[in-house]
């Protein structure tokens, strides 16, 4: 038997959705935090094994390259005085790195910091909800 005073579950009164606010706020805050700690991880996951191939391959590349300029060496060495292969092919070297370090200067200085966009995007989004603006806080 039931009673009038039994209200059914899908109609609460305002206060019990009122003292049910900070708490759906709080998921709200706990999903947004775990949404943006899986999305930064995603993104230095890939960033952190793709710099060790990296630093891998500028290795092996560096030690090819020494054994180039050991060749270098040796063969200019048949002409003139070792001393002076020696002296040449450092020159060659160091004009080489001086060049491709102010071309990586210049690349690493147009990059941008990897920001978690989708969370921040949430983000927004939740607070022109909560602040009540029309769709999202998108214009119409």
């Amino acid at each position: 038997m039931s009673s009038s005073s039994e209200k059914p579950s899908s109609r609460r009164s305002l206060f019990q959705l009122l003292t049910e606010l900070p708490h759906l706020l709080g998921q709200l805050v706990r999903a947004e935090i775990e949404l943006l700690r899986r999305e930064v991880l995603h993104r230095l996951k890939g960033t952190g094994i793709g710099l060790a191939l990296v630093v891998l391959a500028v290795s092996l590349l560096s030690i090819f390259l020494t054994l180039l300029v050991v060749v270098g060496i040796l063969a200019l060495s048949l002409v003139l005085p070792a001393w002076l292969a020696v002296l040449i092919l450092a020159g060659v070297v160091l004009l080489a790195a001086l060049i491709l370090f102010a071309v990586g200067a210049k690349l690493l200085s147009g990059t941008t910091a990897p920001l978690p966009e989708r969370t921040l995007a949430n983000v927004r989004e939740d607070i022109a909800r909560i602040r009540g603006d029309r769709a999202g806080g998108k214009e119409e």
